[in-house]
């Protein structure tokens, strides 16, 4: 497959830019483009060839077994998705803004067996164009921390929320402000606290960070989560949180790429608590 480097990927809000709602279309904009990227070079399924068992797991007995209509919300090329088809009887939508995402999820399927049980919808970046009801939605892997600011969020939540059974469940998984990047975090907290943070910067848990993928330089944006300000943002979208715990102690491209590692891993982050977790996995329910 040959493929064509962007020539000029786009960037995300300018720390000092004041205005919330701009910032947030730019951050979706150019995290389409980053994931485009991200799957077309190949290198997504190279760093993450496979889920994390012990969150694959968690999916199916906090629910996924059981359900019969689930949502993969940020479904990127299907890596949970295709295993809970061969683990499960549920009909499973697949949801993406990045098309090149969507059409490796695609190219999965041609082979899988249930395949008639998935459709795949692609989203325009911000505009959530939910449909159908389902009584299990995925988050998975940071998904809800590269929608944008505090409103976007609890907006999508909400969306999310409004196409739920009064009685279904939210499963998600976000990264732990104490465990990630402390670089960047630092640099944010020291523009708030000098007055220079403005838009999207001036959020506590707010950060950018820049990753080469394929050679070229992208911008990622993150917002990093306590596992208090997680139960806050879900309570404010009509959510309550019912189950929080430690999602691994390592990265997950460690424990995806050397299986053996992801099963030590999963013993030891039995022992901790959420808090000290690489990442936080939650359940939630509709109030």
């Amino acid at each position: 497959m040959r493929f064509e480097m962007p020539a000029a990927p786009p960037k995300l809000p300018d720390p000092a830019q004041p205005d919330i709602e701009p910032a947030n279309r730019q951050v979706n904009q150019a995290m389409k483009a980053l994931y485009d990227h991200y799957f077309a070079s190949l290198d997504y399924g190279k760093r993450y060839p496979q889920p994390n068992q012990a969150t694959f797991e968690f999916l199916l007995h906090q629910g996924a077994s059981q359900a019969q209509e689930i949502l993969d919300f940020g479904c990127g090329n299907g890596r949970y998705a295709l295993a809970l088809l061969q683990a499960t009887q549920a009909t499973l939508t697949g949801y993406d803004i990045s098309d090149t995402a969507l059409a490796e999820f695609s190219r999965h399927l041609e082979h899988a067996h249930g395949r008639a049980r998935v459709k795949l919808q692609l989203g325009t970046p911000g505009v959530w164009e939910l449909s159908g009801r389902y009584d299990l939605v995925l988050m998975l892997f940071g998904v809800l921390s590269h929608v944008g600011g505090f409103q976007e969020r609890v907006q999508t939540l909400r969306q999310i929320r409004d196409v739920m059974d009064a009685d279904g469940r939210l499963l998600l998984t976000v990264p732990n402000l104490w465990r990630r990047r402390p670089l960047e975090l630092t640099q944010a907290v020291l523009m708030r606290w000098i007055g220079r943070a403005e838009g999207l910067q001036a959020e506590p848990g707010n950060i950018v960070f820049c990753r080469k993928l394929a050679g070229v330089p992208h911008q990622f944006f993150y917002h990093l989560y306590t596992v208090e300000s997680l139960r806050n943002e879900l309570r404010e979208a009509g959510f309550e949180v019912t189950r929080v715990e430690a999602e691994s102690i390592l990265p997950e491209w460690l424990i995806t790429q050397h299986p053996w590692l992801g099963r030590i891993d999963a013993r030891l982050s039995r022992l901790l608590p959420a808090s000290w977790g690489y990442g936080i996995r939650a359940v939630a329910s509709p109030l």
